[in-house]
């Protein structure tokens, strides 16, 4: 660079060389202008983008705040249908209490019966064969009564026979 100097420290420059310094300068604010203006349009984009992604946000609370209602809805839900099925098993064992009562009840009752049936029969049955040896005692007696008189009276025949035939034959005839 080019530089006169008129004696008191001052330096001046040539128009060449200011011409030049302007054209540089001109083409630096080119430059940055068209920078600012890049800039500018990045800054729309950001602008839009913070807008867009204010707006998904604000979705997105939304969405969460409705999904954790729903999650406290079936919260309780839940709780109510598991107090619900609580309480359906307690009925359930005190039922199952009441008919095991009654089965227990039942079975007892069943059991005295049928003891009582076995007893009544069993008396029965001694009655029964009590009168059936009374019978059968009375009719070997007879039978023995019978077969007594028939010796008898076969003995008295035998002994007798000619005499009964003769007078048989005697008064037939």
């Amino acid at each position: 660079m080019n530089t006169n100097n008129n004696g008191n420290g001052e330096t001046r420059k040539t128009v060449a060389q200011l011409a030049r310094e302007v054209v540089e300068q001109k083409t630096s604010i080119e430059v940055i202008k068209n920078d600012i203006k890049s800039m500018g349009q990045v800054n729309e984009r950001l602008d839009t983008a913070i807008g867009k992604l204010s707006e998904i946000s604000t979705s997105i609370k939304t969405m969460l705040a409705i999904h954790d209602e729903k999650l406290e809805r079936t919260e309780e839900v839940d709780k109510v249908l598991f107090k619900l099925m609580e309480q359906r098993r307690t009925e359930q064992d005190k039922e199952i209490k009441v008919l095991e009562d009654k089965l227990s009840k039942n079975y007892e009752d069943l059991r005295e019966q049928i003891e009582l049936t076995d007893k009544r029969l069993m008396c029965e049955i001694r009655t029964l064969s009590s009168n059936l040896n009374n019978r059968v005692g009375v009719l070997e007696k007879y039978r023995w009564i019978i077969l007594g008189a028939s010796i008898v009276i076969g003995w008295t025949l035998s002994s007798n026979f000619k005499t009964i035939l003769q007078m048989m034959t005697s008064a037939g005839v």
